[in-house]
């Protein structure tokens, strides 16, 4: 009963849902940001698959996902690549360059004008 005669106050009141608000704001940015420390699970996985096409080489990939409001009572959480960038020692080889592309859009089922792919720089 003390808490809800604290509560019913008005400027108490106030002060916890704003309080709430707040948490709730930075609830949603930490579940956007997504760590960003580096390259994801799914980014490592696509990379040792492709990695591992003939003559493709080193391998890095970059996935971008498309931006989708996680609200309290719905959502997954999970969002779809919207696109990629795959960045390979052997894409100076065209028929390699487009065997990237094509394992990139099976994987991911993105359409080819959402691929891009380019020639590592070589370490001297």
């Amino acid at each position: 009963m003390k808490a809800w005669t604290w509560l019913k106050t008005g400027r108490r009141l106030w002060w916890v849902a704003l309080g709430m608000l707040l948490l709730l704001c930075l609830l949603a940015a930490s579940q956007s940001a997504g760590g960003g420390g580096g390259a994801s699970t799914e980014e490592k996985r696509i990379a040792e698959v492709l990695s591992a096409m003939e003559g493709a080489g080193r391998v890095e990939v970059a996935l971008f996902y498309e931006s989708e409001a996680v609200g309290a009572f719905g959502g997954s959480g999970k969002s779809r690549p919207t696109g990629a960038v795959v960045v390979a020692q052997g894409a100076g080889d065209l028929r390699v360059r487009l065997e990237l592309i094509r394992a990139v859009r099976t994987l991911l089922g993105l359409p080819e004008n959402a691929v891009d792919v380019f020639v590592m720089e070589g370490k001297p």
